[in-house]
Order: C-alpha cells, then sequence, then structure tokens
C-alpha cells in the first residue's frame, strides 16, 4: 500500500474543495437474487477526476478480500482470487464508469451460480490514484426455490389427481406439504368458497429429502377440513398454492373430490299410459345421477309377458336405461310395475319407481314428434317423424294421418312414408308445414289427435327470378327490391355492389329492410370509375338457420338501343308473301319493336317495310318468283339494332299451285280418287298396249287418255305449256332443266310403284343464291309432249319411253308430297 501511495502521490490531479465536499466517502447499496442464477454486485462510487487503480472486494466482517481487480499496470486489468476462496473463484468485476448527476457506477462484480451461502453483506473498496480511498456497501439477499408441492389424505397417502371416493356426509381432511424454498413458503387452499382474507394456519415439519432430490429440505405444511360432503362436492377441485418470493410463481397443486352418489331420479317410460291388449309394448327404465352406474332390475306382479332386456348405459355414465317388452293381456289391467335402482358399490343407495298398469278399449290417440327431433330445429331436406300414440281396446282397426284436414298416403317418390303410427317426411320441404293429426278407428268410435304443428325452417331464396336485368341511365336511380323466402321471417340482408372498383359491400344505411323484403337505391355514377357508370348488385339474406345459398343478382345495365335479333328465319312463304320469325335480343331496357325492310335482290331497290311489336311477322304484296333480301332490325327509344340479312324469294305460281295440290292430295278422298284414276289408266294402258297393231287412230286415242289421265295424277290442270300451270311432261327430244343434278343424280334417284316423281333433298341448288333459304322446284322447260307411258313394267315394247321428272321440294308447313 505504500508503495501505491507513493505512486499515487507522484501524480497531480487538480480538485477544488467545493467538487470534494460534494463526492461522499461511502454508499450502501441493497440487491435480491435467486439461487442458481448470476448476482449483479454494483459497486457504486461517485468518481473523483482521476482514474481508479486497484479495487478490493470484502465479505461480511472480513479483513482479507476473497477477490480484486487490479487496474495499474494494464488497460484491461488484472483479476485476482486470493485464498483460493470458492466465493471469488465464481466472481468477475467488469470496470465500468457511467456519470449521472454527479454519481457514477464503478463497475459489476458478477458472482456465478449464487448459493444460499453467498448471502450477506459486501464491500467494495477503490483506491485512485491521488484521491482518497473509496468504499461501497452492498447488501446480498438470495432466495431459494421451491423444491416441490404434494398433497396427503388424513392416512398419509399422496394423492395423484382425486381424492376419494366418499360417501355423502363423509368428513375430508387433505394436507399440503411444500418442500424447501428461502424464505419459508406461504401455503393456502383454494376451495371454490369464499377463501379470500381466510388465515391457513402453517406447521413446519421435519426436514426431509423430497422425491427426487439430494439433501434434506424444509418442509411447511397445512391441513383442510370438510365436513358432512354433498352430492354437489362431487368433482369439486381443491387447489393448494405455495409462494415464498416474488422472483418465481406460484406452485400449485390440485385434488378432484371422487364420490359414491345415490341414484337421483328413476323413471319407467311406457307404462304411464294405457296398453293395448295383446300387442307388445316397449317400456324403459331410466335412473339417473347414480356414480358408478346403478343396477336396474325390472319387477311386475308375476306377469308372463314380460321379457327384460340388458341395460345401457349413456356415454356420461349418469343414465343407466334398461328396456323391456311387455305383451300385456286383460289380466295386467291394475298391476304393479317397478323398476329399482340400486348403486353396485353401495348397496344401501337405492331407488324404486313403480307404476299401475291399465288397459282401456276406447281409443287414446296423440300425434307427436319423434323425440329425437327439436320441433323449433326442423331444417328443410331433413326426415321428419311422426308418432301416433294410441291406447284402445279392442284395437284400432285404421289409423289415418292428416295434413291440414287432408288424409296423406304413402308416396315415395314424394318421401311420404304412411305406416300405421308412424308418419315419415323424408326430405322435408317447406310445404310440409302445417298441422298433422292421426285419425284411430275401432269398433267403438274413431277419435282424431290433436294437431302437431310441423315448423320447416330453410335458409333464405329469392322469391323472384334470381338473375334481373335493370337498365338506367347514367344519372338515373335504380330501386331495387331483393324479396325472399325465408323461416324464420327475420332476415338480415347484405348488398354488395361488383363494378369497375371492385366487390364493395354497402352500409347498413344504405339500404332498409322490413321482414322479407330489402330494398336498395342503387345510383350507377356512385360505384364506378371514369365513364363506366353500371356494374352487378348481390343481395343475400341470413337467418338463424343459414346464409343464403345463391345471391340475387341484379345486373345493372345501361339503356340504351336494342340487340340485334338473331335466328332469323323464314317459317312460310307464298307467291306474294314472305313469313318471318326471329329470337328477340335484350331490349335496351325500353320497349323495343322491330322494323324490316325488304330490298328487290337484283335491283337492291326498296320494295316494302314492315313494322311489328314482335318479332314474327308476314310480308305481303310481294311479286312472285322475285328474289329478295331482308334487313330486319329491333329499336326502341334510344336507337335501332344493326340488321340481321335474311335472303328469301317469293314462289311462281306454279309452285305455289304444286303445294296447294300437294295439301290437296293429302285428304283421304283424294287418295282414293287418284286411285281409281291410276287404276284406269293402268287397265286403259294395257289395252293400248294390246291393240297397238290396230289402226294409228286408236292407238293416238289410248295415248291421249293415257297422258290426261297421267297429269291428274300428278295434281296438273292441263295447260299445255304454260309454265306456271301444271308441270310438262318431258319428251324424248328435250332434257330436264335441273342444277348440278347430270346423270348420277338421275341414276340414284330409285323409281317405286308410286311413279317416278321422287321428292327429293335440295342438293342441286347453289348455296351462294338468295333463295338457298327457301325451296325451288325443278321443271323442264320443253314444251308438253304426249305422255306415252307411265313405268309400266308390263310393257315389252320397244316404241315405249320412260322419263324420270326431279322435282327439289322442301317442306313448309308440313306438307305432303306426290
Amino acid at each position: 500500500m505504500a508503495e501505491a501511495l507513493g505512486s499515487y502521490n507522484k501524480r497531480t490531479t487538480c480538485l477544488s474543495n467545493r467538487e470534494l465536499l460534494l463526492i461522499p466517502s461511502t454508499t450502501t447499496v441493497s440487491r435480491i437474487t435467486l439461487a442458481g442464477h448470476t448476482a449483479h454486485l454494483p459497486c457504486e462510487l461517485p468518481l473523483p477526476g482521476d482514474r481508479p487503480s486497484l479495487i478490493l472486494w470484502y465479505k461480511d466482517d472480513s479483513t482479507k478480500p476473497f477477490y480484486s481487480y487490479d487496474a495499474r499496470e494494464t488497460a484491461t486489468g488484472q483479476h485476482k482470487v486470493h485464498d483460493n476462496s470458492l466465493l471469488g473463484q465464481r466472481s468477475r468485476f467488469t470496470l465500468e464508469a457511467l456519470h449521472q448527476n454527479f454519481q457514477s457506477r464503478l463497475g459489476f462484480l458478477e458472482v456465478m451460480d449464487v448459493t444460499v451461502a453467498d448471502a450477506g453483506n459486501y464491500t467494495c473498496r477503490v483506491d485512485f490514484v491521488k484521491s482518497q480511498t473509496m468504499m461501497s456497501l452492498l447488501q446480498l439477499t438470495v432466495h431459494e426455490e421451491i423444491r416441490g408441492l404434494e398433497i396427503f389424505d388424513a392416512y398419509g397417502r399422496m394423492l395423484r389427481e382425486t381424492a376419494g371416493p366418499y360417501k355423502q356426509s363423509s368428513q375430508v381432511v387433505l394436507s399440503c406439504r411444500a418442500y424447501g424454498g428461502y424464505p419459508l413458503p406461504v401455503l393456502r387452499w383454494m376451495t371454490g368458497e369464499d377463501d379470500e382474507g381466510r388465515a391457513w394456519q402453517q406447521e413446519i415439519l421435519p426436514r426431509v429429502t423430497p422425491p427426487g432430490g439430494q439433501h434434506p429440505v424444509a418442509v411447511v405444511s397445512t391441513a383442510l377440513h370438510l365436513t358432512a360432503l354433498s352430492r354437489q362436492d362431487n368433482g369439486r377441485q381443491l387447489k393448494c398454492i405455495a409462494s415464498n418470493t416474488n422472483l418465481t410463481q406460484a406452485h400449485s397443486k390440485v385434488a378432484t373430490i371422487d364420490m359414491y352418489l345415490p341414484p337421483l331420479e328413476v323413471v319407467i317410460d311406457g307404462a304411464d299410459g294405457a296398453v293395448r291388449a295383446g300387442v307388445e309394448a316397449p317400456l324403459l327404465c331410466r335412473s339417473t345421477g347414480s356414480k358408478p352406474p346403478a343396477e336396474l332390475i325390472w319387477d311386475i306382479d308375476g306377469s308372463q309377458g314380460f321379457t327384460p332386456l340388458p341395460p345401457q348405459s349413456s356415454l356420461d355414465q349418469n343414465t343407466t336405461i334398461r328396456r323391456g317388452r311387455l305383451l300385456p293381456t286383460s289380466e295386467d289391467d291394475g298391476r304393479v310395475i317397478s323398476c329399482l335402482a340400486s348403486n353396485p358399490a353401495v348397496k344401501e343407495y337405492t331407488r324404486v319407481a313403480s307404476h299401475t298398469l291399465q288397459v282401456h278399449y276406447a281409443p287414446l290417440v296423440e300425434a307427436r314428434l319423434a323425440p329425437a327431433l327439436i320441433p323449433q330445429n326442423i331444417k328443410e331436406g331433413e326426415d321428419v317423424y311422426f308418432e301416433c300414440h294410441i291406447r284402445a281396446n279392442p284395437k284400432a282397426s285404421k289409423v289415418v294421418w292428416l295434413h291440414q284436414g287432408k288424409p296423406l298416403h304413402s308416396n315415395r317418390e314424394t318421401g311420404v312414408l304412411a305406416q300405421g303410427k308412424n308418419l315419415v317426411l323424408q326430405r322435408v320441404s317447406r310445404h310440409a308445414r302445417g298441422e298433422y293429426q292421426c285419425k284411430v278407428t275401432n269398433s267403438i268410435a274413431t277419435v282424431t289427435s290433436a294437431a302437431t304443428t310441423l315448423d320447416v325452417m330453410f335458409v333464405p331464396e329469392c322469391k323472384h327470378p334470381r338473375n334481373s336485368t335493370v337498365s338506367v341511365t347514367a344519372n338515373e336511380e335504380a330501386t331495387l327490391n331483393c324479396v325472399v323466402d325465408s323461416n324464420p321471417e327475420e332476415v338480415e340482408f347484405i348488398w354488395r355492389v361488383n363494378s369497375s372498383m371492385g366487390v364493395k359491400e354497402m352500409p347498413s344505411t344504405a339500404f332498409r329492410t322490413q321482414g322479407r323484403t330489402s330494398t336498395l337505391v342503387y345510383r350507377p355514377h356512385a360505384h364506378a370509375h371514369d365513364r363506366e357508370q353500371y356494374g352487378v348488385v348481390f343481395c343475400l339474406g341470413s337467418n338463424r338457420i343459414g346464409s343464403q345459398k345463391v345471391p340475387c343478382t341484379f345486373i345493372i345495365t345501361p339503356a340504351g338501343p336494342p340487340e340485334q335479333p338473331s335466328s332469323c328465319s323464314l317459317v312460310n312463304h307464298s307467291a306474294t308473301s314472305l313469313a318471318v320469325a326471329c329470337v328477340p335480343g335484350h331490349d335496351g331496357g325500353l320497349q323495343q319493336y322491330f322494323m324490316t325492310t325488304v330490298k328487290d335482290a337484283a335491283t337492291q331497290e326498296e320494295v316494302a317495310k314492315v313494322n311489328s311489336s314482335t318479332a314474327s311477322f308476314t310480308v305481303e304484296g310481294l311479286a312472285p318468283g322475285r328474289d329478295y333480301v331482308l334487313l330486319v332490325m329491333a329499336a326502341n327509344d334510344k336507337g335501332s339494332s344493326s340488321p340481321y340479312i335474311i335472303q328469301g324469294f317469293a314462289l311462281k305460281v306454279a309452285e305455289n299451285k304444286i303445294n296447294m295440290s300437294g295439301a290437296a292430295e293429302s285428304s283421304p278422298l283424294l287418295a282414293m280418287l287418284v286411285g281409281v284414276v291410276g287404276g284406269f289408266v293402268f287397265i286403259l294402258t294395257v289395252l293400248v298396249l294390246a291393240t297397238r297393231s290396230r289402226c294409228s287412230r286408236h292407238r293416238r286415242r289410248g295415248r291421249d287418255t293415257a297422258a290426261q289421265d297421267a297429269i291428274r295424277m300428278t295434281g296438273g290442270e292441263g295447260r299445255g305449256g304454260d309454265d306456271e300451270g301444271a308441270p310438262p311432261l318431258p319428251s324424248n327430244e328435250t332434257s330436264l332443266d335441273e342444277v348440278a343434278a347430270g346423270d348420277q343424280d338421275a341414276s340414284n334417284t330409285q323409281e317405286t310403284l308410286d311413279g317416278p316423281l321422287q321428292p327429293l333433298d335440295l342438293t342441286a341448288q347453289d348455296s351462294g343464291s338468295p333463295t338457298s333459304q327457301g325451296s325451288r322446284t325443278y321443271m323442264p322447260r320443253c314444251h308438253v309432249q304426249p305422255l306415252h307411258s307411265i313405268d309400266l313394267p308390263q310393257a315389252t315394247s320397244t316404241n315405249h319411253k320412260y322419263y324420270k321428272i326431279k322435282i327439289n321440294c322442301t317442306r313448309l308447313n308440313n306438307e305432303s308430297f306426290v
């Protein structure tokens, strides 16, 4: 020390008298730490102007330091443990100087793995180079955590989770023991009653070694006394809490009281009313409240018709049931049936239920929903079961189920199964709501039960079509009414708008709701970007059953010109008229009508205009045999659509007559006439062939007669070479005027007994022609020639020639072709 002081005297440090007065010579600090942790002991001193050179640490009254830190020689300092002190070996000093309000903390002494023995008074001595020596006093308190906590019964047995089982009215004594800990633990019980402020008497037991421990520790115990346990104490949790320091959480242990309980209730179901003689009656004994579950014993005054069934217990072990089957007779009337419930662990815990059997002769009926059903919570799509409880003697001969006063019959397709006392409604719908009754008939009377109301709950659904299109202009408002069908009727609505700004849910203040109807005033310009002012609005309702599956959708479209009609086609045409039918498009939100302009296909000259309120109309006053172009447009107050173009033609007079003749020949009278004429022609032709060697005058007369009859068969009127009369017969000097027919079509045309005129598909028509959508009958352009023979296979003469006339036709009004 003399050398150190000499070294200090060699250095000069200028300190004023005022600064010396402000720096105290000693300070005192208290610290609390937990055993096993690291203690931080501060050396807090007001620092002089020069630096420290030597720090010495002392414990309690010892005059020798157990640790020192020398800062004179090196910048990092030297650590030294004195006298191989175990405390010094676990210590380490860290130099630190933090100025704050004229006071500083010189550093920390870290003592690792603190034990209870390390508690005491510590002194930090600091020698400075030139200033006087200063000391800091520190008091260290070491707390120890509780080693364990256990609960014991009155017999000293350690409890795991439960205490007991105990009988009712038993007394319970439990003790809670805490092992170790400094300061000594404080114990208290939490019993679920008024435990606040209650003082628990504690007892210090001899030191013992706790389970899993190595050294004996102190034991603190406290006892809990419970008198006269009741049924309510079963399952009661008793909690012991031990605490000794704020540095750790309190320890706790819970014990649950287990008890033997007598049966609380015994009930017999099925025997409280009259039973029907000769019909097996199900009986059920149900006991509740016994622990462990009760044993059930049936007894019925020597009846031979009773069969007990094995007992059953509920999942919670609180209820025990035992079923039995009773086949009553008239002798069973007035007998007593009983069910005895007893606790198997405590034989004196018993309870009995009994009923007197009654046999009635008049029908007593009652319609009920199945017990498993909750009447207020039957949802659409579930199966519903009704039971008709009948007590009658003699037995009922007929049971009829009624819905709203009308009889019900079994129908598997509709899901109605009415079988005797049971009524099953499969996949019940809202239409099944109403009052249900069962009507029972026997030889005495017919009795109808009281009505049982079935109320079917279902989630909201759109009452009107789900998708509605509403057309408005940019600055208009659209009032959207969302009406749903729902049960219960209390419906909450949600409105959402899907526009260019995304999906937005409307606040509840934006719409009003009344019952099952919600009304929203929609303003398109408030829900869009830029010029887009329309969107899709969704309405969803929900009730306590659930939410609507499919929303009611309102498609907001701009009011404007209508869409172009589609699928326009000619449905009929004649020599002077054309009938057109179209599928109308969207009306643009306004009332639409249809305008048709008819132009000549060759000259493009407008020949007619037709306006119609529907998409089906007829254009009349056309010239026969002309091709036309029809332009069909839809229009409203906002404008018109683009035209739909149809190409058609008006029939020639001859074509029109062919169609007319076809229709006429379709009658039965004309069919008979054609048959007679055909037979006459056949006979006449044979006679002509047989006598052809006679004079030529007779042969020509026969040929002329055959030709005239042939004309009548084809519906013509025999007007010679007129193009608009009957079709001319072919001759051996000219060919048929067929478009793209050729020899192949002729070779593929089959001749039948009906004659050589075959109705064929319109295969020879030019697809680019304006008349490609109609039909055309092709006929030879030669003049009329006598017909020598009409497909007579019996003829063998080489002088006879056979011709084929090919006519392409299209049915317009289901005409018949010959």
